[in-house]
């Protein structure tokens, strides 16, 4: 074995084991942070992806990893590289690796044991950690809360599991994982990153997705939320006027647990009411230019093909009537 062999063989690049887990698959332990309660006042977060050794505006904030992740896979691959720039900001929370129900149950344990590896190796080079918590169905619930100490302060995102164009929320598997969550870990507060559910337990601090947005990172007075930027305002509002009110906030590239395909589909406008029926049923409907369309409606309840009585302007492509097949594929059709 040549000397440089045996360095890499021996790295811990490689190993990924000098921090000790307790449990059977010795995922690393973030240890409990210290914070108080000014580390919450006037609480926003920036995305990895929008820090900057340069940045002198969001030093107040704490940086995120809800963000695809070849956004921060570099953050595995080579922890070194940001660690003098992430350690300006308030506090760092721990990469939120993809935990998809979808995904195969090796790759969720992976991507745990990588949440927590970056966390621990944080806390290592004096950057204060709050750990991010993921997880999928309930074969998880044996490792996804592991590596995080009791009375944590912990982080998490209901974005992906809330209600999306045509897709209905996730609001029933997010809570069966959030309350097992509360009672293996029973953290201190919880950072919920974009609106929380009505039926969320324990000491939530909502951080505003919409403020937190690159969109308003580089704001200006005339923006109309520079008074909550500028600190004039606060952002952290209570979690039963939030929800009373109704907050919607716009999309942005996140990702996370819950469905890699979104939850089931459902009608978003009254023009989608056609895609569902009783198993057998024919639909009549008139698209926007008044021609007609039959929608057959299939065994389960969902639409299996369509005709239409146009050429939509192209009649080289189009017969009066043509039908389409609908096929339904993981949430989705085509």
């Amino acid at each position: 074995m040549t000397e440089e062999n045996r360095e890499y063989r021996t790295s811990q690049i490689m190993l990924r084991n000098q921090f000790h887990g307790k449990d059977k698959f010795k995922i690393p332990i973030i240890p409990k942070g210290n914070f108080g309660d000014k580390d919450f006042q006037n609480l926003l977060l920036i995305g990895f992806d929008r820090t900057n050794i340069r940045d002198e505006h969001h030093l107040n904030r704490m940086v995120h990893f809800f963000l695809y992740d070849y956004k921060f896979e570099r953050i595995w691959k080579k922890p070194d590289y940001d660690i003098e720039k992430l350690k300006r900001y308030r506090a760092v929370l721990s990469p939120d690796f993809s935990i998809c129900r979808e995904m195969n149950p090796s790759m969720q344990l992976y991507n745990t044991f990588r949440n927590r590896w970056c966390g621990a190796y944080f806390a290592s080079k004096e950057i204060r950690v709050i750990p991010t918590v993921s997880w999928g169905d309930e074969n998880t619930f044996d490792f996804c809360f592991k590596g995080i100490s009791k009375g944590s302060v912990v982080a998490v995102s209901t974005y992906m599991v809330s209600e999306h164009g045509n897709h209905a929320d996730q609001k029933d598997f997010f809570l069966k994982g959030y309350r097992e969550m509360l009672r293996q870990i029973e953290p201190e507060r919880i950072i919920c990153y974009n609106t929380p559910f009505p039926e969320m337990e324990g000491n939530i601090i909502f951080v505003d997705y919409e403020l937190s947005s690159w969109k308003y990172q580089n704001h200006s007075k005339s923006s109309k939320y520079a008074k909550y930027l500028t600190g004039q305002l606060s952002p952290v509002k209570s979690r039963a006027i939030l929800i009373k009110r109704g907050y919607v906030f716009p999309q942005q590239e996140e990702k996370g647990m819950g469905s890699a395909y979104g939850g089931e589909w459902k009608p978003k406008k009254p023009d989608d009411e056609r895609f569902i029926g009783k198993p057998g049923e024919i639909k009549t409907t008139k698209d926007k230019n008044g021609n007609l369309r039959l929608t057959k409606i299939g065994e389960d309840g969902k639409a299996v093909s369509e005709r239409h009585f146009s050429d939509h302007g192209y009649p080289r492509h189009h017969s009066i009537p043509h039908d389409h097949e609908l096929v339904w594929e993981h949430n989705h059709f085509h």
